[in-house]
């Protein structure tokens, strides 16, 4: 049996008693190594859990517009998914083109305005279309794409919808940045 000791370091150390507190400096470590892995994460892709849920949900909402049963919730995900590829586009991290972009954001902002007017939810063919390969290259991105490019991306989406909801309307992007073209990092 051991005499408890504080002046015994090696006692101390095994049962972890000077005033309640570990003797060893291993919570700094650990802290500074979470902290150090967190960092190297985002120079890593999101986790592919995380994006196959993300893709689940978009490819669902694409396929109900396919089918004719599009709604509110699939356009407004559509629209999200749009311009977060829109926004990794611009970073660099895009492989479409701006006019294809450009032409789809307008279609689909048309059909949402029409939609939110007359209650009727149409998505033309070309949107349809168009919308494939936006959701297409959205997962490429995701799965690609380093984590901290995604994470500046759903900011900046944040702050757009932030604006949107204070003006209230369904527009194209006039004033968030514009395009810059697609270009690779």
């Amino acid at each position: 049996m051991h005499v408890l000791d504080p002046y015994n370091v090696r006692v101390c150390a095994e049962l972890e008693i000077i005033a309640g507190m570990p003797v060893s400096k291993k919570n700094v470590s650990s802290r500074r190594a979470m902290q150090s892995r967190q960092s190297k994460r985002l120079f890593l892709p999101p986790a592919r859990e995380t994006t196959e849920k993300v893709m689940l949900r978009c490819r669902m909402a694409l396929e109900s517009i396919r089918r004719d049963e599009g709604n509110r919730a699939a356009g407004d995900l559509m629209a999200s998914t749009l311009l977060l590829t829109i926004f990794l586009t611009e970073a660099g991290h895009g492989l479409l083109s701006v006019s294809l972009l450009k032409e789809t954001e307008r279609m689909l902002f048309d059909a949402l305005h029409t939609g939110t007017q007359t209650g009727v939810w149409v998505f033309a063919e070309p949107l349809k279309h168009n919308l494939v390969t936006v959701v297409n290259e959205h997962d490429r991105q995701l799965r690609e794409t380093r984590l901290q490019a995604v994470i500046e991306a759903s900011v900046r989406l944040d702050r757009y919808l932030e604006k949107q909801k204070a003006g209230m309307t369904c527009a194209p992007r006039d004033d968030v940045g514009g395009y810059t073209g697609a270009r690779r990092r």
